[in-house]
């Protein structure tokens, strides 16, 4: 792969982190899986770099989003939820970084550009999807193998967001919609951030250890990440756009396969990549 380029004028990863700020707060992403692109192919970075960088644009998207979640009038925050998704999350970090360290991505990346098509298929045609982003009813106590469950989508998310670049909302939202009846698209985002910042701040502090953190790319995206969360959540709790975050979430899911599937191709194996 050929040289790093500059970071050139600090208003464009600005601006590229306030766009991605606002589209994964509506989506209850970190945006990962579109700054991990951009670093990788445009700005050049090797992979394993980008996706450290990312991280810190999932972190301030995720930390801003929750923030400003929580002090919001119609919070959707769950906070039990949340501690069993942080609860899972945290071992699942740990377990991710070091099979980043150990194994090659590819044979994951492979499984995860069939998982996000069958999932985002489902969130567009599926006969139940338009109910499970109706905010429902939720049940006054939950049984030990919801809490369980919870647990394994956190464990899971957790494990993919160092390896990827991600803060796990690709992974918790899509699974909290399906597995929970009745918690509805916003709680289940809500929940997601909340969760995500846990992760990328890990994930971060794991990969700045290393040396793989370039602060010319990391904070300018984490400034416009963080304008953009504060943008994200006021546009979310307006019904229509709630509505309309379920397609979002389909569209980021199917981007997300795009770029793990262009990893997969011949001409993405190079030295450095």
């Amino acid at each position: 792969m050929s040289a790093e380029r500059a970071p050139g004028p600090w208003w464009a990863l600005v601006a590229a982190g306030l766009l991605m700020g606002i589209y994964s707060t509506l989506c209850g992403i970190g945006g990962g899986i579109f700054a991990v692109p951009l670093l990788h192919y445009v700005y050049r970075l090797p992979l394993r770099r980008a996706v450290a960088n990312s991280l810190a644009l999932v972190a301030g998207s995720t930390s801003g989003a929750t923030l400003l979640e929580a002090l919001h009038p119609e919070s959707a925050l769950r906070l039990d939820l949340v501690l069993a998704l942080v609860t899972g999350s945290v071992v699942g970090s740990r377990l991710g970084f070091a099979l980043g360290r150990a194994v090659s991505a590819r044979g994951l990346k492979a499984v995860f550009v069939l998982l996000l098509l069958l999932v985002s298929v489902q969130l567009l045609w599926g006969g139940g999807a338009a109910q499970a982003f109706e905010a429902a009813a939720l049940p006054a106590q939950r049984g030990w193998a919801e809490w369980a469950l919870v647990g394994a989508i956190g464990l899971a998310a957790g494990v993919v967001a160092p390896l990827l670049g991600i803060g796990g909302g690709l992974v918790a939202v899509p699974a909290m919609i399906q597995l929970l009846p009745g918690l509805g698209f916003l709680a289940a985002r809500a929940c997601s951030m909340a969760m995500s910042a846990v992760n990328a701040w890990q994930s971060l502090w794991l990969y700045r250890r290393e040396g793989e953190i370039r602060g010319a790319f990391s904070t300018r995206l984490m400034l416009g990440a963080v304008l953009g969360s504060a943008l994200g959540i006021q546009l979310v709790h307006v019904e229509p756009v709630t509505r309309a975050a379920r397609v979002l979430v389909a569209i980021a899911l199917l981007f997300a396969a795009a770029r793990f599937a262009l990893d997969l191709l011949p001409r993405a194996r190079r030295p450095g990549v």
